[in-house]
């Protein structure tokens, strides 16, 4: 923690009590949590925090890059300390985010963007479905439906 804030200081910004709770939330977090749960959780600490707080700080955290944005298609963004590059397989029903230990970036690729002189300045790769819990979730409630029938 001391390093975030650290960055955080370098860069010419003060550590508040509200930024010092959202990177201490997230670096507790074992998962990818939403604005919203952060504020939920923020809030059980400190309860005058308002969700307007959060979203501004979580903007600016994400804009120096120390916390990573992961937008998901049809649910809310996800947020994480910003660790390095990372890819992901994200469920679409709980928002949990699994690391990919790998890149997509390959040689072919690289040499795809070479060759069409084009300049990068970031790229996401993401695998999106469900979970093994959210799977057996969506069964049970199949099952549920066809036995109700």
């Amino acid at each position: 923690m001391t390093e975030l804030l650290e960055r955080l200081s370098a860069l010419g910004f003060k550590i508040t009590p509200q930024r010092r709770l959202i990177l201490e939330v997230l670096q507790e977090s074992n998962r990818h949590l939403s604005a919203e749960e952060i504020a939920e959780l923020v809030r059980e600490i400190q309860p005058s925090v308002s969700v307007a707080t959060i979203y501004r700080n979580l903007n600016l955290l994400v804009e120096i890059h120390l916390v990573s944005k992961l937008d998901l298609h049809d649910g809310p963004a996800r947020y994480e300390l910003n660790r390095g590059h990372d890819h992901h397989m994200v469920c679409l029903d709980c928002g949990t985010a699994i690391k990919i230990g790998a890149c997509p970036m390959q040689e072919d690729i690289k040499n795809i963007i070479q060759e069409k002189g084009f300049e990068v300045s970031s790229h996401h790769f993401e695998i999106t479905g469900y979970c093994k819990q959210c799977q057996l979730k969506r069964r049970i409630e199949e099952d549920k439906q066809k036995s109700s029938r």
